[in-house]
């Protein structure tokens, strides 16, 4: 009887342990599936836009780049992607910069206005010394309800001896009398 009783036992707690390891499994797959979900939808390209950039100056006589140029997100993604700014004044000063991207048109019914709030640049003015160059970044962070189709902006860098001279970036246009380099397309693509 004894014995009867501690088999019936062991096979209770085998089948309580397997249970237990089902359950386990099932809760550890349904973790990972909830973080996977909740994974940055950031994608940041700063190191591969400050490499690209850099080639682009020691290949060129170019003294203001940006990358990417073109980029294919998902609604509710952000890019953070880099401007790169040469200081090759032929005058050899140090000088003040400041980014601005302006937003340009679009192939969607969005309004030009709604598509400016997605785009974050720093507001205050870089300084870069002379024969030197720097990487600024910058962001466009889309909303997760943007239609599907193609959002064109334009960036400019404006330069000045000073801050106050160099200006923010809401007054960098085409229409600057210190606008530095050649002003960039920057097509982001969005899809999904």
């Amino acid at each position: 009887m004894k014995r009867k009783g501690a088999i019936q036992m062991s096979l209770g707690f085998i089948i309580t342990v397997v249970f237990a390891v089902v359950l386990l499994s099932l809760t550890i797959y349904w973790i990972q599936g909830f973080f996977t979900g909740l994974e940055p939808l950031t994608v940041d390209l700063t190191q591969q836009a400050q490499d690209e950039i850099s080639k682009v100056f020691r290949t060129s006589d170019k003294n203001f780049a940006i990358w990417p140029s073109r980029y294919t997100l998902d609604p509710g993604s952000k890019i953070i992607m880099s401007a790169g700014i040469k200081n090759n004044d032929k005058e050899g000063r140090k000088l003040f910069y400041v980014i601005s991207v302006i937003s340009s048109s679009t192939d969607t019914s969005l309004d030009t206005d709604d598509m400016q709030k997605w785009v974050l640049v720093p507001g205050d003015a870089t300084t870069i010394d002379p024969a030197a160059s720097t990487n600024v970044d910058m962001a466009i962070d889309i909303p997760s309800n943007t239609p599907q189709g193609n959002y064109l902006f334009k960036a400019y860098a404006c330069y000045g001896t000073t801050a106050a001279e160099a200006g923010d970036p809401e007054d960098c246009t085409i229409e600057s009398v210190n606008i530095w380099g050649s002003p960039h397309p920057v097509t982001i693509s969005i899809e999904g």
